[in-house]
């Protein structure tokens, strides 16, 4: 059996120097914030009218809050509120910033009763495969919703898990992309529920449920050129993570023959400094229903 994917509850909890893993969240952050064009928040919530309160579950160091908050405009009275959540705290920052707080959360536990109904923004980005199966991860959603206040929003942003250029293209994207599956599998983890999340929501009874697509480019593919590099560095630590747990799997569903898996960072690198390649991003959204 393979040990636990970097993406496992498992895996985070034995991370502690949060600065190695930090560093490659906070490139993704920032690629996946590209590849939206500069987007965080898609829903279309008013800040300007009032204090909204905003739960971000996965949080980390809490980037993806501290960003929102200096990018929306204040209410009139009160302040918005931000809460971010994970399993993990040393990922926490030790500074505090105003309106910010972390809390310890398991997103496979039910999220505390005192949250129904509580937020006008709930934001998942990354973190539904660290509940496991398939039933599991839309569970996470379902438990989530209930956090949403009527009226309110939850947007989840997710990836698909399947090189979305020709194999012919990018044979070794390919490659890291079917070890990443073949692993989870193993595991206990479904990495394929990206594409149904839209349809979760739509029968969860969600209102004004809308899906966009992005692709994070890495290495030659990005415009800007050091963005380009630190995705690879960030996809290489995943590649050779997932490379390694590989070599473990059963014979019937190894992905790759050893001798591949053995060079595949190596031949990763050498693939997105001449050719590139695109990280395929899905970003759904929906209304909670008011109260009838």
């Amino acid at each position: 059996m393979a040990d636990p994917p970097i993406s496992s509850p498992e895996w985070y909890l034995k991370v502690k120097d949060a600065s190695s893993d930090i560093g490659r969240l906070t490139i993704y952050h920032y690629g996946f914030k590209q590849a939206a064009e500069g987007t965080l928040v898609f829903v279309p919530l008013d800040f300007s009218s009032g204090p909204r309160a905003i739960l971000d579950v996965g949080t980390a160091d809490g980037l993806w809050m501290r960003e929102v908050q200096s990018s929306i405009p204040s209410p009139p009275q009160g302040t918005h509120t931000f809460l971010g959540t994970d399993l993990n705290e040393s990922f926490f920052p030790t500074n505090n910033t105003p309106n910010i707080s972390y809390m310890k959360q398991d997103i496979r536990e039910p999220p505390p009763p005192s949250w129904q109904d509580s937020f006008d923004l709930v934001n998942l980005r990354m973190i539904l495969i660290a509940a496991g199966s398939g039933d599991a991860q839309r569970t996470v959603v379902n438990e989530h919703i209930k956090a949403v206040k009527p009226g309110g929003w939850i947007q989840i942003g997710d990836c698909d898990r399947v090189c979305p250029t020709p194999e012919a293209e990018n044979p070794r994207y390919h490659d890291m992309w079917a070890c990443i599956r073949a692993v989870c599998q193993a595991s206990g983890t479904d990495p394929l529920e990206a594409p149904k999340i839209k349809k979760w929501l739509e029968e969860a009874g969600l209102e004004d449920v809308q899906e966009r697509t992005a692709m994070r480019a890495v290495g030659k593919r990005n415009v800007d050129q050091d963005l380009g590099e630190q995705g690879i560095q960030a996809d290489l630590i995943i590649a050779r993570g997932f490379a390694e747990a590989a070599k473990g799997l059963d014979p019937s569903v190894k992905p790759l023959p050893d001798e591949r898996l053995e060079t595949l960072a190596e031949d990763l690198e050498k693939e997105l400094r001449e050719t590139g390649a695109c990280f395929p991003m899905r970003f759904i959204w929906g209304r909670k229903p008011h109260a009838t």
